[in-house]
Parts: structure tokens; sequence; C-alpha cells
């Protein structure tokens, strides 16, 4: 979090070498880190623009350089957690001989840990959905595109005799699956449960999910 003008240069590391980091760059991402952090002391509705430049250490003007309202600051730290669950799993697509069971732990079992690591700001993305236009439509972007993935991989292994799915409307089912996923992830997140309740919690979502594609071996 940005506290206040550095008397120095701001800079990272390239190569062994210092990198100049730009003025704007460092207000902007204060902004997100203030945010952030906001979202482990209130309601992201409770939170004004007020508040995310104080904790940024910045003026008023300066935010709406960079951000047209808060919910604008929300919507980048959704797709950037969710940008960083991507870069985790590495693809969609299930691998070439992976089990249907790792293919579920390393979608929606790392797609938990990123959760659990930006959980305040997953929570909060979800309730905005709600009530801001340009959040719902991020968060709307996001799955959609998750959806297709998934829906043209249950495709693929139903042609291939690999799958029985419940039914031919491969959209259909994947859509309601990624529903209850993130509704599940969503109730876990809001009341941080023991770790075993979490465990439970993703097992039964992993055993509905591979009973719904119609995987022969759900063990």
């Amino acid at each position: 979090m940005v506290s206040g003008p550095s008397p120095t240069p701001a800079s990272d590391a390239i190569d062994g070498r210092r990198r100049r980091i730009p003025k704007g760059e460092v207000q902007r991402q204060g902004i997100l880190d203030g945010f952030e952090k906001l979202l482990g002391e209130m309601p992201a509705l409770d939170i004004s623009v007020k508040d995310i430049t104080e904790a940024a250490g910045i003026k008023r003007p300066n935010f709406y350089f960079y951000f047209e309202s808060k919910d604008d600051v929300l919507g980048e730290l959704v797709g950037r957690a969710w940008d960083a669950w991507v870069q985790t799993i590495g693809s969609y697509h299930r691998r070439a001989g992976e089990p249907h069971s790792d293919y579920f732990d390393r979608l929606f079992g790392q797609s938990y840990a990123a959760w659990v690591e930006h959980d305040q700001v997953m929570v909060a993305g979800v309730q905005a959905t709600g009530y801001d236009d340009k959040v719902r439509a991020r968060w709307t972007e996001l799955v959609t595109g998750l959806n297709r993935h998934l829906s043209e991989q249950m495709g693929r292994d139903a042609e291939a005799g690999l799958i029985s799915p419940l039914s031919d409307d491969h959209g259909a089912i994947v859509e309601r699956l990624t529903d209850m996923i993130v509704m599940a992830f969503y109730k876990d997140r809001s009341l941080k449960p023991a770790e075993a309740e979490s465990a439970r919690m993703l097992a039964s979502v992993k055993a509905i999910w591979l009973g719904s594609w119609g995987v022969a071996d759900v063990r």
C-alpha cells in the first residue's frame, strides 16, 4: 500500500538492473492495494472514495484520473485475481491422459486456493454483481469464457466416449455446475469455517461435478 509520496524514485529489479517506476503506476497500484486493505475492515458498499484515497495516500482528483468509481477498482481487482488463477492452472482444457478427477482438482482446487488468497475481493465481487453493472459485466465475461471452454471440453470427451454427461445440453450443465461452485466458494469464504468443513465442501462439489459429467470412475 502507498502511504504517501516517496522521497526517492520508486524502482524494481529487471535482470539485475533498476527500473524507475512511473509515479502514475505507483499511485494506481496504491489505489488497488488501499481498496483491498479496506475490504478487510468494512463491506465494499461502505467504502467511500475518500476512504480509498486516504488509504492510498493520494488526493481525490488523482483517484478519478485512474478510475471512474470505486466499483471500477473492485472490477479490476476481481479481474486480476481471476487472471492469477488462470495463469496458475495453465489451461482450461483437459490435458492428454489427465484423469477427470485430476482435471477437476487442477481447475477448481486451484480456483479455491485463489479464492482463499483473495477472499475479500472475490466475496465483494460476487456481491457487487447484484448492484453494479460494470462489475456484473466483468464477472459475466470471465464466467462465460470459463463455461465455453468447459462445455467444449465436455463435448470432446463425450464424443470420444470418455464420459456420459447427464444431458446432451452440455452448455446448460456446465453453467449450472459453475453457478453451484461459485456459490459454494462464496459461502465458504464469507463464513470461513474450519478447514475440515471447507474440505468437505470441496469433496462434495467434486463428486457432483464428476457425476454430472458422467465420469465412469469417480473415485
